[in-house]
């Protein structure tokens, strides 16, 4: 949290920060998720988020879920110098066209020791690499093995992986397209969602209230 005001540019830390972890923990729990699929970053959130709910339970009613987190795999930014971020300029959307993937990935800082393709690389500092590491596991090995010997260049890697990752999102374009003008069907879909989230709420709220004794409004009278 101090790191992202930072790289912001803020000298005071305000309630949507300080606050955030609260936040999060009440848009974690009113469904009651048991899984929080997020990237390493979140993993003192989550915390934070358990350490809330256990105090709830524990001054009340075992009412919450204490949720486990889903680490992802974390991708460095193409500038090589922070997290991938769409805030910082330095990702690789999903609504990305095919050029645009391929002229950000070969623009992605590599190792800055290589010179020529014949040099000897050094695999853990070049940001393609990692992506080797994610969109490319099976031949990861092998392309830590011929980088370090200088048997392949850095355009030639980057090829690979741009193919890797439009494999990834040449689906996910599909998908846009086919509801690109299907508005009505995305009203739908976000509708049922609303409603859902909606029904899961009051019914988390009800019980919140019940084990709190401030359920006042749902209280036969006497």
């Amino acid at each position: 949290m101090k790191h992202e005001a930072q790289e912001r540019g803020y000298e005071d830390l305000y309630y949507g920060f300080l606050g955030y972890p609260v936040s999060q923990t009440a848009d974690i729990t009113f469904c009651k998720a048991t899984l929080v699929p997020a990237g390493e970053d979140q993993i003192p959130h989550i915390e934070q988020a358990r350490r809330i709910v256990r105090r709830f339970n524990e001054l009340y009613a075992p009412v919450l879920v204490e949720p486990q987190i889903l680490v992802g795999e974390r991708l460095e930014g193409l500038d090589g110098g922070s997290k991938m971020s769409k805030s910082l300029g330095n990702a690789i959307c999903l609504d990305a066209s095919p050029e645009d993937v391929r002229t950000q990935i070969r623009r992605a800082k590599t190792d800055p020791a290589r010179i020529h393709k014949s040099d000897p690389g050094h695999p853990e500092i070049c940001t393609i690499y990692g992506y080797h590491c994610i969109f490319r596991k099976e031949d990861s090995d092998n392309i830590r093995e011929r980088c370090m010997q200088g048997s392949i260049g850095c355009a030639a890697c980057k090829a690979k992986v741009t193919e890797a990752i439009e494999e990834v999102l040449e689906p996910i374009r599909e998908r846009r397209e086919h509801y690109k003008h299907r508005t009505k069907d995305i009203d739908d879909i976000l509708m049922t969602g609303t409603a859902k989230a909606r029904k899961a709420a009051r019914q988390t709220m009800g019980e919140v209230r019940e084990a709190m004794g401030i359920d006042y409004f749902h209280r036969p009278l006497r």
